[in-house]
């Protein structure tokens, strides 16, 4: 986008002096050059700022300097914490761009921590989670206000008024009530601005909002699969950066006894709350570079700690769906916790109840979640790019047979895991390939879970509105039901059981990818567990059950249906859960009554019967299909494939999809018990694989500008355009050139065709410009250094 600017001459002249060299200072690229727009044009500025390199030798001449400033300051020390998460703070700054900037040191550059946000955090972890633990309430707020200071605002008024806290007049001697008041004083302890050990990588970051008009308040139905997600691109400091905590006395007469305080404080608050912004979603949380995870006092706090490993691969990703970014992201942990989480409410609350108890357990724009995650790498990931021809693809003949489809047309069958891994592995018209990253079993992550007290507030309904409106010298009182830190735990540790017993994470984590195992919950959690626990709270705050059919309900599920595998490769088991499903998909062929499995779906003509899908729905509702895999709980070899369905009052009613799903689970239930009575296929594993993964070894493919025997097929592309079927490899695509075939060719005739693309495949007609590129293709490879057969020349 080109802008026009009118400046003076002289700042001209300076503007192309700039421009016309790489520009080093982050902050001056996202506040000077970035130019706003919509998400992705924010998304190309961020972009540009992730891509300035900063100064690095700068910065530890400067680290030096420092160091040497703070040992001459009284009582200088500091320590090291490193994040285990991404950093974000400092969002709604004023700058060009929308909630996306970041604290950037103003002169140096570098992602930093202000010493001043620092001492707010102490503070917070001091008098929220360190207070309540001690025995002499008095003597220790004392401590408080000794290390950070107090002020005669209205606040520290009210604490002294309120019996119930330990706030007190303070006197020049605190043993002589009768000395003068001191009714103001500087803190005893300085907080530094926290500097990295090294530049810090910046990254663009991502949240996506599936459900705005329910969170806004301006829908009256439950959050729907149906709803677009809003994506809001920022900036984070990525994960694994040092950052060092300095503090000192104010003065040499401080005792070394606060100094201590402020340090066990804040190093809890950086550990146990978090710095800087989207903090219970799992940004800003540290860890000790020396120490051990300093333990929490009291019990205010209620904490679980668990590792969370995949059991089935994972197509992961993060703003750039790059391998750098194929991890397990605590925003998207956070936001499946909550889908699950609904599941156990939203069929038995109205909507504004519902809304109203989930932001007092995970939070809203108006106040901060009770539940805190913390997602930490056991060890780093090894993303690998998907290539589903690889891992999976039958011949014609194996797809007639047990393992693929019996007696359906092989040319019009897809391969079992190609159909449920659909988009990961895809090539365009043009020949473009686009393909993800993902992890594979094994992966492993170290989660935790920080819960705090809250309340909850029932609603003001519509017509308590106008009541109160109508009479305003009577307000509706105003009472606020309690929660205990345990309770909203709980409350989170069975959303993540089913999460971890029926969902997954990623894309087509409702495809059987992406299934999780929370290895340290109990082997006691159940179903029933999940709903009891739901069922508790909400007698405790004395809510009333509401039917709402409408709701994504777990009372409403379906099944499971659990079928063991006692096959040892789970791209096999993968590849027969995506063949069972497709051939009940072929039960409905031509028929319209199938998009009850999900929108939007391509129905090929003739097409049969009647759907209509409920308003608001219209082309887009995700599968009410969730499949999960397993290790085998008997301790066996294998994998168990684990299948529930959520009726859809959208499509196109609660009766129909509940009857379709029902006859859906019994099928394919069916054909997986047969399947999995079947011997392994044979397993010939890539060389880029791991050891933990493979399957049915793929014939040879062609290589590209090759020629090739192949066979006219009668199946024609969407635009009329030829298809051919590769005779050795029993491999079909289309012929990107059909307007050169003649037209004397008819379905059948064996022809010779020039590779395109051999990852699809894709074919050309061989015309004579065609031929003349393959020949120079190939001479020119012959002409390369070291094309000589192996073994050197002879």
């Amino acid at each position: 986008m080109t802008q026009q600017l009118v400046l003076p001459k002289s700042t001209f002249e300076l503007f192309k002096l700039i421009t016309s060299t790489q520009v080093q200072h982050p902050g001056l690229q996202l506040d000077k050059y970035s130019v706003p727009g919509n998400q992705e044009a924010q998304k190309s500025a961020l972009e540009g700022v992730c891509r300035v390199p900063g100064d690095s030798s700068l910065l530890t001449e400067l680290l030096a300097r420092r160091q040497a400033m703070l040992k001459a300051l009284p009582g200088g020390s500091w320590f090291d914490c490193t994040t285990t998460g991404p950093l974000t703070l400092h969002l709604a700054r004023a700058a060009a761009l929308e909630n996306a900037g970041i604290c950037l040191h103003p002169i140096y550059g570098f992602a930093y921590l202000p010493g001043s946000g620092l001492k707010g955090l102490a503070r917070a972890y001091a008098e929220t989670v360190w207070l309540p633990a001690q025995s002499d309430q008095p003597a220790a707020w004392r401590q408080i206000e000794d290390v950070f200071g107090w002020a005669p605002n209205p606040d520290r008024r009210q604490q002294i008024a309120n019996s119930h806290h330990p706030a007190a007049v303070r006197h020049q001697d605190d043993t002589d009530p009768d000395s003068p008041e001191v009714k103001a004083a500087c803190g005893n302890v300085v907080f530094h601005d926290a500097w990295p050990e090294c530049w810090p990588r910046l990254v663009v970051d991502i949240v996506n909002n599936h459900h705005s008009g329910y969170y806004q308040e301006t829908h009256q139905h439950p959050p729907g699969d149906w709803e677009d997600p809003v994506p809001v691109y920022f900036l984070a400091v990525a994960p694994g950066v040092t950052f060092t905590f300095p503090l000192s006395k104010r003065h040499h007469n401080v005792s070394d006894d606060l100094l201590e305080l402020a340090r066990t404080w804040l190093l809890g608050g950086l550990c146990h709350l978090g710095a800087g912004a989207k903090t219970n979603t799992g940004y800003g949380a540290f860890k000790p570079v020396e120490d051990a995870l300093l333990s929490l006092p009291g019990d205010r706090l209620a904490t679980f700690e668990t590792e969370l490993k995949l059991t089935s691969p994972a197509f992961l990703a993060g703003a750039n769906q790059q391998r750098e970014d194929c991890d397990l992201r605590p925003a998207t942990l956070r936001g499946l916790l909550r889908w699950w989480w609904r599941t156990m409410h939203a069929g038995v609350v109205d909507v504004a109840t519902l809304r109203t108890l989930e932001a007092a357990i995970w939070g809203d724009t108006k106040g901060g979640a009770a539940v805190r995650l913390v997602v930490e790498r056991v060890a780093s990931p090894n993303p690998q790019l998907y290539n589903k021809r690889d891992l999976a693809n039958f011949d014609n003949r194996k797809k007639e047979s047990e393992y693929g489809i019996p007696e359906a047309n092989p040319e019009k069958t897809t391969q079992g895991l190609w159909y449920l891994s659909y988009g990961m592995d895809e090539s365009s018209r043009e020949g473009e390939r686009k393909q993800r990253h993902w992890l594979e079993p094994g992966a492993t992550w170290r989660l935790r879970l920080v819960a705090r007290p809250t309340h909850f507030v029932e609603p003001v309904k519509t017509g308590q509105k106008a009541n109160r409106q109508a009479d305003k010298a009577q307000p509706v009182k105003h009472t606020a039901r309690p929660i205990t830190a345990d309770e909203a735990l709980e409350q989170a540790k069975a959303a993540l059981w089913l999460l971890c017993h029926f969902g997954g994470v990623g894309s087509k984590a409702r495809k059987g990818f992406g299934s999780l195992q929370a290895t340290q919950l109990a082997d006691g959690y159940r179903l029933e567990t999940c709903q009891q626990a739901a069922k508790r709270l909400r007698e405790k705050l004395g809510l009333v059950a509401r039917l709402n059919p409408d709701a994504i309900d777990l009372g409403q599920m379906l099944g499971p249906v659990e079928v063991d595998f006692s096959w040892p490769d789970v791209w096999s088991v993968l590849d027969q859960v995506g063949f069972a499903c497709q051939a009940f998909a072929k039960k409905y062929k031509h028929k319209l009554e199938k998009k009850a499995l999900g929108l939007p779906r391509r129905i090929g003509p003739p097409v049969q019967g009647s759907f209509t899908p409920r308003p608001p729905v219209k082309d887009r509702h995700a599968s009410p299909v969730h499949i999960h895999l397993a290790p085998r709980k008997d301790g066996k070899e294998g994998w168990t494939v684990r299948i529930v369905a959520f009726p859809s009052a959208y499509l196109p009613d609660l009766k129909t999809s509940r009857e379709f799903l029902t006859e859906f689970l019994k099928d394919v239930e069916s054909d997986l018990r047969r399947r999995a009575g079947l011997s392994p296929p044979g397993v010939q594993r890539p060389a880029s694989s791991s050891p933990a993964v493979g399957i049915t070894s793929a014939p040879s493919v062609p290589k590209s500008k090759e020629r090739v025997k192949a066979v006219l097929l009668e199946e024609k592309t969407k635009k009329g355009g030829w298809k051919a079927r590769h005779e050795d490899s029993g491999r079909s695509g289309y012929i990107v050139n059909s307007q050169d075939v003649p037209s004397d060719k008819q379905p059948g005739d064996v022809v010779e065709l020039l590779v395109y693309s051999p990852e699809e495949p894709s074919f050309l007609w061989p015309t004579e410009e065609e031929e003349q590129r393959a020949q120079k293709a190939k001479d020119k490879k012959k002409q390369l250094p070291g094309s000589q057969p192996k073994g050197g020349r002879r």
